[in-house]
């Protein structure tokens, strides 16, 4: 058998030199006593305090730093079970140093946390990062509802993004970003069964793709597509955080179904029935998680084949009290402009039809759930419709129903004036003295 030549011999010497090495190492090597160090260090990057629960040094795959244990922030604000550094060696002799990978696991975020970037020290010569991946981030938030996610960075020469990924851990949504020159990003989102990640409104799209420009602290997103609840959502938004945060947009609605969209939001059903609507919406606040509480929604809807359960307005006609609370109420139309501003919801010239009923006026509800408003009802009777004003009070989950007050009195002096055929006509005298709270036609 021919014999090993030499340079392959020298070839497997040097492996195996490589291999004890890396193994050793980290041994020979306490780095651990530079944790006081780097700790200290990290501190004054960033501001904050800094804690690290152990040190490691690798030779394989690549030369690397491990740090285990990390917290940062006066209470824990982040804490990160593994940091993997892989720097550029020759970078750290000669020329800027770079972070080849910069890889974290396991990040626990609290809600303080977010706040931490705008509190760094300015200036400094920071160290250049190739890519970066943080993966398994959990967010403590009081409004925003995340679910475990990741994010990948990759950057150029001057640390500019070259590409960004975020990934929900259940595959619930993508996030793509590349630069397009003149300081343009584009964006695009595509999600499938995914939750709104607000505590507010935590609706559900069983699809949703979005495409946008990202411009400095403006994002544009320019079309916006989505299925729920049995319908469709097509609209657009823009967001932007330059000195406070707004977000402004419009979407137009078709065949929502209702009970479902209820349901979703922790709602007792009340109305059922499909939904289009053309709204347009905006908010501004100080802080992105404040957004839902000041958002307005302005536009017309349509309700199409639904019922409302909580009054029957064909009993609202008795003048000894509300029979007409706790029914229900079909209808083959309902439409009006809504006005939404946070948790306080107004309905302007709202109109009900069906074949025996009509009903025009306006409803309110507060925050605390009471229900305020009028409407003039028209009932079909015998002779033909036969018209009621009627006050609209107590509370979303118990409201009352009950003529106005003016209609009241009128039919009770026209029963004193005139027996039998006055109450009918001071009804309608009383009613008519109170103008018409709207008009459905």
């Amino acid at each position: 058998m021919r014999s090993v030549p030499r340079a392959v011999r020298w070839l497997l010497v040097v492996v195996a030199l490589l291999g004890g090495a890396a193994v050793a190492v980290p041994f020979l090597v306490p780095v651990s006593r530079f944790i006081p160090e780097i700790a200290r260090s990290a501190s004054g990057s960033i501001g904050q305090p800094v804690a690290i629960a152990g040190l490691r040094a690798q030779l394989l795959p690549t030369p690397r730093l491990v740090a285990e244990g990390i917290r940062i922030g006066k209470k824990d604000e982040v804490v990160i079970g593994e940091l993997e550094i892989v720097p550029e060696l020759l970078s750290f002799f000669s020329g800027k140093r770079t972070i080849r990978l910069l890889r974290a696991e396991r990040i626990e975020l609290k809600e303080a946390a977010l706040s931490i970037p705008d509190r760094m020290p300015k200036g400094g010569d920071p160290v250049q990062i190739r890519r970066l991946e943080l993966l398994d981030i959990r967010l403590q938030h009081s409004t925003l509802k995340l679910p475990p996610f990741h994010v990948e960075v990759r950057m150029g020469s001057g640390r500019e993004v070259e590409t960004a990924r975020i990934d929900t851990s259940d595959g619930a949504l993508k996030l793509l970003a590349h630069p397009d020159g003149a300081g343009k990003t584009i964006v695009k989102l595509e999600a499938s069964r995914w939750r709104l990640p607000l505590a507010a409104a935590p609706l559900v799209f069983d699809s949703l793709k979005a495409d946008g420009i990202l411009i400095g602290k403006r994002l544009d997103l320019t079309n916006i597509d989505a299925r729920q609840y049995g319908g469709t959502l097509q609209g657009n938004a823009r967001v932007d955080w330059t000195k406070s945060w707004q977000v402004t947009g419009a979407a137009k609605i078709a065949g929502i179904d209702l009970t479902a969209a209820q349901g979703a939001l922790g709602i007792e059903p009340r109305l059922s029935g499909k939904l289009d609507a053309t709204t347009k919406f905006s908010a501004t606040a100080k802080s992105p998680e404040q957004l839902a509480s000041v958002l307005a929604v302005d536009g017309p809807f349509n309700v199409a084949n639904g019922v409302y359960r909580g009054i029957d307005f064909a009993m609202v006609g008795d003048l000894t009290g509300s029979k007409g609370a706790g029914g229900s109420t079909r209808f083959d139309e309902l439409r009006g402009v809504l006005r939404l501003l946070g948790k306080r919801i107004r309905i302007n010239n709202l109109c009900v039809k069906s074949p025996g009923l009509r009903a025009a006026g306006f409803v309110e509800l507060a925050p605390d759930q009471a229900l305020t408003g009028r409407l003039d009802v028209s009932v079909a009777k015998t002779g033909g419709y036969v018209g009621v004003p009627v006050a609209l009070s107590g509370t979303r989950q118990d409201p009352v129903v009950r003529p106005t007050k003016g209609y009241t009195v009128g039919a009770v002096l026209g029963s004193v004036l005139l027996p039998g055929v006055g109450t009918a006509l001071g009804a309608s005298a009383g009613a008519a003295a109170e103008g018409k709270a709207g008009d459905c036609k």
